[in-house]
């Protein structure tokens, strides 16, 4: 840290990791840590310290888990950076390498840093299992040294009994298993963003002996429904028992715009004809599967679709933003900035099925959702009919549905031949439908003519001037360029000769990335196609970017795990980013993590964030979810239009718990026709959502029916009420059965058609409540049905967001607590651990005066006021004798929505749409405000110290305290160990509810800054409830030790001679208790070895001064060494068969820079202060620091440098 090469930050979570692990856990295990650090804040860095403080512990073997192979070279300059020299084994490929040795493997490759991805964990090679070579390389069950888990999230999705369950999974969890010793750290930005993906961190202390769950699905299951406030409190939990640090670099420094993509006349035909042949090719599948009697591959046929389907729609939405993307690069160009494009795929392996060679000339750009339409009909459109008995005599017993593979006769064009593949037999008993062969060859003509966009990949890098002009980092190996007669590959433009501007030539080229050598020839070292690695070719790109060569980058989520694209001190590059993101992940803090590659520490300015999103369904609603967290974050909102397009940035996770609430009643709703809207639902809000014009439906035949208006609907309810909801509700029910989803939605009042395809998803409710599916599948719908059926399912979710809030149950996390005053009273123990863990549940009493006087209400309004409706109103009734008034302001991005201000209790925690607002209250005039400030002052001053009741309540003349509506307080909020106690303070609060106002039921997690600077975080709990939750838990310790009592008793008596752990927690006072060691002692030669730098070449090819010294160091400072004379040389004699004779003369000098005579811990040399006898005759190895014989003649002594030097590793 005093050299600078850790920040304090970096030093606390190694230093914290490293007490953690002097921990064992009750089961003997020792206890792990986690680093759930943002993009950013350098969690390479802190893993480095923890190898290097380990390693000079003794402890000589770790093994560095990530996610990419791109990122050995990353691990590799984090240790050098902090002055650690490490061998770095690069995968097990490399210990199979040298491990052939006659004598095994060398010496450095017998220690060391291990690197590994989670792909080679679950791989194998000819001698078995890969995790059993990295497990006996690390040392079993007797390993000590570290795992660290980079990017850990990789392990998520275990689960125990399941069979689809992640091998990546059972692989950490099998390795943390057999190395109970082992120092474990995980790491990831999102490792605990969801707690269903907890399973591997066994190493944290959750489940097991000692706590109050016996494995990580009993943990799972009893806190997968307790929403965001209790993952807030578990994190805090976390981070106060040492377990766990997160910290985040500010977004202080970036601006956002969101720019939406409003496709035009073309392209919404496009999209409409895509999504109806999508419909058509799902009928004509059914159909064929059902003439062809397919039974046995029928479930692999239908995943194949929805597999097709939603990665087809993903990317055609893609393609549609090419055009404004473009704009904005070319944008930033000509403003003397760069541009990153950020993706999550690629579209590649669509095109594999093409078999395009390097220097292939094409006649146009690839479109990739063809290649993949036309690759599902050929390869799974059925069009054999099934025989199992005319199979199995003929080949052998194929009866494969009526599908035929291409490995067993089909090809790549789908013609039907039969027996196609060199030397196999005819399958002659696989006879072909007439009917479906035809229909195969209809639909492959009928997507072949589709107008569907190019690979939007090729067509970017195409538009803003080709790969001279764009640095492209993404997991594909080839591409399609644009090429002119003369090579032009060889050299870069000059920056300012970059404007983006489209590439030169008329020739259309296949090649595979990193060639450069001129199309036509074949790759040339380095390229993707010369190694089979694209790691290479996109580090050289990414230098190329740094350096400013290329002002252009593209990344792919799969290929930027780990790269750096800010503009750093230090590198040439230090022009603005502009980071545009055309492809958005459904998750918010997915999007935040390829964010962090163009915004991290060093950098000379923050970039410029653009959210390119459509105006096709659920899009514009995940753009406004990522603006939010980048605003939490303290993004600046720069050129922001969402205000005007009504998306209301207040609710960014669909998928929650709220979000399956809310689709299940809005298929609910769709179930039987003639049903009515969801509570809190209006027809007029759902049509909001619907696009304005008219859509053509082509029935065939001639038949076309248009659709509805948003007028029209109305219409039809102002004439009959209710017609207009069971109208629009048989468009929505025949948008529903196009999703292919199992809702229990009945035949009635449907089509043909539509009763065919319900009749094919099959009866059930089991995707009621499946946010994810409902997401992806809209995507195939029309233009206008998407944005119909997505808007209503926002409707009912803002009824359920809205129901939630007056009930005091909707949580966001922590919020705080607001108030012109705030003292804390007190904090006492409710509870403690009686076995001496430290373990305490804590109440704070908090006093606030949570009033605002009028001169600050008209302060905010100032600050505030964006619409016609923002001020001051009144209540339209009198209330306790005096007139009510309040202050409203719609919500950011809102202009139905309004937050409330009082003069007695402040900001409101629930929200008014405009109809209650209306009903309720007139506004003052903005001329007349003024007049609102004596009835407001009259409830400031009389709720100072009573209620707002005033003379009229009946509570006070009966001699009893009354609060209600009072400035002043109070409130309790528990802290310290909550979560343990979570489900007793949770039963305890629903069997007295019904007792407390709507800001006491929902133990909200908040936190509290009193006026004198102590900060207590926690949950709001009603205070009366304290003792019963005191004795609720109490009892629950009773249970426990009578049955650790009774476990403890069994084992005694199986193994009587034998000692017996204890099983607990904060809830048992019977357990078995963490146990501390002491920290090992620092070993000088490990600590000396780690920081010695690996001789090279170069240290003895250094200039030198005249004095003979070197003239400086490799990294150019002046090296610290003595200045002695030469001794004169002096004759030697030599004894039989050249071997070193003794003899009193002095040996000769060589004419190396003196050897240092010990390494410290910083890594700087130190030398003797002046010559000795001792150093003058016995000259040192400048590699291996052997002290020379005074016996050794120059031969010697050079045999043995020239031993040295062929073992190191250069």
């Amino acid at each position: 840290m005093v050299n600078g090469k850790l920040s304090k930050l970096q030093l606390e979570g190694v230093a914290y990791a490293c007490q953690k692990h002097c921990e064992l856990l009750p089961d003997g295990t020792r206890a792990g840590f986690m680093i759930g650090d943002g993009a950013g804040v350098g969690k390479g860095r802190q893993i480095s310290g923890i190898i290097l403080d380990n390693y000079s512990r003794g402890r000589k073997r770790h093994l560095w888990i990530s996610s990419s192979s791109d990122l050995h070279r990353d691990a590799e300059r984090d240790l050098r950076d902090l002055g650690c020299y490490l061998k770095v084994i690069n995968g097990c490929q490399e210990l199979d390498r040298e491990g052939k040795r006659a004598f095994g493997l060398p010496k450095d490759f017998r220690e060391g840093v291990l690197f590994l991805t989670y792909a080679t964990l679950v791989s194998k090679n000819q001698r078995g299992s890969r995790l059993e070579q990295i497990l006996e390389w690390f040392g079993g069950e007797s390993a000590d040294g570290c795992v660290l888990l980079d990017e850990c999230h990789k392990a998520k999705n275990f689960d125990a009994g399941a069979e689809t369950g992640s091998k990546v999974a059972a692989c950490v969890i099998e390795l943390q298993r057999r190395c109970p010793d082992a120092r474990v750290v995980y790491c990831s930005a999102t490792g605990i963003s969801e707690i269903g993906n907890m399973a591997y961190m066994q190493r944290l202390g959750f489940w097991g002996e000692g706590t109050p769950f016996g494995s990580s699905d009993a943990f799972i299951k009893a806190m997968k429904n307790r929403g965001v406030g209790f993952l807030e409190m578990l994190a805090m939990e976390m981070k106060a028992s040492g377990k766990y640090v997160s910290r985040g670099l500010s977004f202080r420094q970036a601006e956002f715009a969101s720019v939406e993509a409003t496709l035009d006349e073309k392209q919404t035909h496009v999209y409409n004809k895509a999504a109806a042949f999508m419909s058509s090719l799902r009928a004509c599948l059914a159909q064929a599967l059902s003439e062809t009697r397919t039974s046995s591959n029928r479930g692999q046929a239908w995943k194949a679709y929805w597999s097709v389907h939603q990665r087809f729609f993903k990317l055609l939405c893609v393609s549609m933003k090419v055009p404004s993307v473009v704009r904005q690069c070319r944008a930033a160009l000509r403003e003397g900035k760069c541009a990153v494009i950020g993706l999550q795929t690629t579209g590649e392996a669509a095109e594999a099925g093409l078999e395009m060679s390097p220097g292939m000339r094409v006649d146009a750009f690839v479109s990739t959702t063809r290649e993949m339409l036309l690759g599902f009909i050929r390869t799974h459109f059925p069009v054999y009919i099934e025989d199992v008995a005319a199979a199995s005599e003929a080949n052998g017993g194929i009866a494969n549905g009526g599908i035929l593979p291409l490995a067993q006769g089909g090809n790549a064009q789908g013609d039907g031949v039969v027996g196609a593949n060199p030397g196999s037999q005819p399958l002659a008993a696989l006879r072909e439908h007439p009917d479906c062969v035809e229909a195969r060859r209809i639909l492959l003509e009928q997507a072949d003519a589709l107008d569907l966009p190019p690979n939007f990949l090729d067509a970017l890098i195409d538009e803003l001037g080709g790969p001279r002009r764009v640095a492209e980092m993404t997991g594909r190996r080839g591409r399609v360029v644009r090429v002119s007669g003369k090579n032009e590959s060889e050299h870069f433009l000059p920056s300012d000769e970059v404007t983006g501007e489209r590439a030169s030539g008329d020739t259309l080229v296949f090649e595979h990335r990193g060639d450069t050598s001129g199309r036509s020839g074949g790759p040339r070292g380095g390229s993707v196609a010369a190694d089979g690695e694209v790691d290479g070719v996109n580090l050289r790109e990414k230098t190329a970017f740094q350096k400013g060569q290329k002002l252009v980058a593209i990344i792919s989520d799969a290929a930027s795990t780990g790269i750096s694209l800010h503009a750093r001190k230090d590198e040439p590059n230090q022009r603005q980013r502009v980071h545009v993101t055309i492809e958005l992940p459904w998750s918010a803090d997915k999007a935040i993590q390829q964010l962090g590659r163009t915004h991290r520490s060093n950098q000379t300015s923050g970039p410029m964030y653009v959210m390119c999103s459509t105006n096709l369904g659920g899009e514009r609603r995940f753009a406004a979810a990522v603006a939010r967290r980048l605003q939490s974050l303290g993004a600046l909102t720069r050129g922001d239009r969402r205000a005007a397009t009504g998306v209301d940035l207040s609710e960014g996770n669909l998928d929650s718990p709220l979000g399956r609430r809310a689709l299940k009643k809005m298929y609910d709703a769709l179930v039987l026709d003639g049903t009515p809207t969801p509570p809190g639902v209006t027809l007029a809000g759902i049509l909001n959502h619907l696009p304005s014009g008219r859509e053509a439906t082509d029935h065939g035949d001639g038949v076309t029916t248009m659709s509805r208006t948003a007028e029209e609907y109305l219409h039809m309810e102002t004439v009959s009420p209710g017609s207009g909801v069971v109208a629009l509700h048989a468009e929505l029910r025949a948008l529903v059965c196009s999703l292919g989803v199992q809702v229990g939605l009945l035949a009635e009042g449907l089509s043909e058609e539509n009763v065919a395809s319900l009749i094919e998803t099959g009866g059930g409710t089991k995707d009621q409540g499946d946010v994810r599916r409902f997401l992806n599948r809209i995507l195939g719908l029309s233009v206008r049905g998407q944005n119909l059926l997505f808007g209503y399912f926002t409707e009912v979710l803002e009824a359920e967001v809205k129901a939630a809030k007056a009930e005091g149950k909707y949580s966001e996390g922590v919020s705080d607590l607001g108030g012109s005053n705030i003292r804390i009273a007190h904090t006492k123990t409710v509870l403690k651990d009686p076995m001496g863990s430290g373990a305490e549940l804590r109440h704070s009493r908090v006093l606030i005066d949570r009033g605002v006087s009028f001169t600050k209400a008209q302060e905010i309004l100032r600050a505030q006021r964006r619409l016609s409706k923002d001020g001051f109103y009144r209540m339209r009734r009198e209330m306790y004798g005096r007139t009510q008034v309040i202050l409203a302001l719609a919500k950011p991005g809102a202009r139905n929505t309004f937050g409330i201000y009082r003069p007695n209790t402040g900001a409101s925690f629930f929200e008014m749409d405009v109809e209650e607002l209306d009903s309720k209250y007139r506004k003052y005039d903005e001329s007349d405000e003024e007049s609102a400030r004596v009835p407001w002052d009259v409830t400031y001053e009389l709720t100072e110290n009573g209620c707002m009741h005033g003379a009229s309540c009946a509570v006070t003349r009966d001699g009893r305290e009354c609060t209600a509506g009072s400035r002043s307080v109070r409130c309790c909020i528990l802290s310290g160990a909550v979560v343990p106690a979570w489900g007793a303070l949770e039963h305890t609060l629903e069997r007295h509810e019904h007792r407390f106002n709507k800001s006491d039921r929902g133990m909200r997690a908040v936190k509290v800054v009193a006026e004198d600077g102590t900060k207590v975080v926690g949950i709001r709990y009603p205070e009366d409830l304290l003792e019963e939750v005191r004795e609720r838990i109490v009892q629950e310790w009773f249970r426990n030790q009578e049955r650790a009592d009774e476990k403890a008793r069994v084992e005694r008596e199986k193994n009587p001679d034998g000692a017996t752990a204890g099983g607990g927690g904060l809830l048992s006072p019977g357990a078995a208790r963490v146990h501390v060691e002491l920290p090992t002692d620092v070993d000088a030669r490990c600590a000396a070895r780690a920081t010695r730098e690996p001789k090279t070449m170069m240290h003895f090819f250094q200039k030198k001064d005249d004095d003979g010294v070197p003239d400086g160091n490799l990294d150019g400072t002046k090296p610290v060494v003595e200045t002695r004379k030469r001794p004169a040389p002096a004759p030697v004699a030599r004894g039989g068969k050249g071997k070193p004779k003794g003899s009193s003369g002095q040996q000769p000098t060589l004419a190396f820079a003196a050897a240092p005579s010990h390494v410290d811990l910083t890594g700087e040399r130190k030398f003797s202060a002046g010559p000795s006898a001792a150093s003058a005759d016995r000259q040192k190895c400048p590699i291996c620091d052997l002290a020379f014989p005074g016996t050794w003649l120059n031969g010697d002594i050079n045999a043995h440098i020239d031993e040295c030097i062929s073992s190191t590793v250069l």
